[in-house]
């Protein structure tokens, strides 16, 4: 029951955001939005997450697992669904914002549910939960321009927003009726000094960063890249939800594997595949078309769910809410960049090739990073 809920979590919590990405034409013509103030709204979640996953593990010491996991995705479920009645850009920003401090209080409470309750296969229990995330994002993306869009009507772009918010209410409410889940309640706030002085957890906070920097910015833009291609709407959001769907088996398949080969070896093939991707969209994007949104969201989706393994292999349980919380922060915290500067690019040159240069550069560092991060598995250290 722990490790399906902890999927659903995962699942609602991404697709909450990623059905943004598709409608964003729908929204920019409707609210009469520049890509700067585009950029922003997309740089708003990120921007939340990192401000509130500290704060998730200091109320998981006070008050449990169980009671993070409720006010988060209650607050989740709010912003989505205020979300949908956004008048002006204003309110579409304050709605986005609690949307972004949901998610970034439910996020460190998912390793913590690990290392409480399945230690023996950390990967393989992190990559089953994870794919919630990868598969959360291809939904959201796959059904918001064909099915909800027209489903919904004059809401239009609207309508995705009140189907996700339904589903994170439920899977609130369903963990209402989980029994326990506030492990070790009242534990020491000491480990989260401990863990702003380490420096695995800067390094893998670091790369984690740079993962998120580039799937903000694919997820924001990618829709719009095609379309300044002459791709119609239809198909340019078909891109973003092959990106997500690069995700649904390399999601998984990372921490799975990681937990025979090490942790160090996917993050690395996963760097040099980010950089292959970005190339294809630089160089050839309507050759193969559907490759390269794959092989981006392949590699980011490996970094990603193999990062959270990490806590979970060098913390005790009364620091994974620590590490998960410092990573996340540092993150989600560099990741809200990524979308402002490509937003900015795009309206000063009017071209995108400056935009897809600035990934290529960011991968170049991530590839960097992870060539010089020690190996973290207990069984291959």
């Amino acid at each position: 029951m722990v490790l399906t809920l902890a999927w659903f979590t995962a699942f609602s919590s991404r697709s909450t955001t990623i059905s943004v990405g598709p409608v964003m034409p729908l929204i920019q013509s409707d609210l009469n939005l520049s890509f700067s103030q585009l950029g922003l709204l997309f740089s708003i979640p990120p921007l939340m997450m990192g401000l509130f996953a500290i704060p998730s593990g200091l109320i998981m010491a006070r008050f449990g697992v169980k009671t993070v996991l409720l006010l988060s995705l209650s607050v989740l479920a709010v912003g989505c669904g205020l979300r949908a009645a956004a008048a002006d850009i204003g309110s579409l920003y304050a709605f986005t914002a609690l949307v972004g401090a949901g998610i970034g209080l439910v996020q460190p409470a998912l390793p913590r549910l690990v290392k409480d309750h399945f230690r023996a296969r950390t990967g393989v229990m992190t990559g089953i939960y994870s794919s919630g995330f990868a598969i959360g994002a291809t939904t959201g993306a796959a059904l918001a321009v064909p099915v909800l869009v027209p489903l919904f009507g004059r809401l239009s772009w609207r309508g995705p927003f009140i189907v996700w918010a339904a589903l994170v209410a439920a899977t609130a409410l369903a963990w209402v009726f989980v029994p326990g889940g506030d492990s070790r309640p009242r534990e020491s706030l000491a480990p989260f000094g401990r863990i702003f002085r380490s420096r695995l957890c800067w390094h893998i906070s670091l790369i984690f960063m740079t993962q998120n920097v580039l799937f903000y910015v694919l997820n924001s833009w990618l829709a719009g890249y095609y379309q300044s291609l002459g791709y119609p709407l239809t198909l340019a959001a078909t891109a973003v939800a092959l990106l997500s769907a690069g995700s649904v088996v390399f999601g998984f398949g990372g921490p799975a594997i990681s937990d025979r080969t090490g942790r160090k070896p996917p993050f690395v093939v996963a760097a040099v595949a980010g950089i292959f991707g970005i190339l294809g969209l630089i160089l050839v994007p309507t050759h193969l078309f559907w490759l390269w949104p794959f092989v981006c969201g392949s590699a980011t989706a490996v970094l990603f769910t193999t990062s959270l393994v990490i806590p979970v292999d060098v913390s005790r349980a009364d620091e994974v809410g620590a590490f998960s919380g410092m990573m996340l922060t540092v993150g989600y915290g560099g990741g809200i960049l990524g979308p402002l500067v490509i937003g900015f690019l795009r309206d000063v040159t009017g071209s995108n090739l400056y935009s897809l240069l600035a990934m290529l550069f960011v991968c170049l560092v991530q590839l960097g990073l992870c060539i010089m991060m020690p190996e973290t598995s207990p069984r291959h250290r």
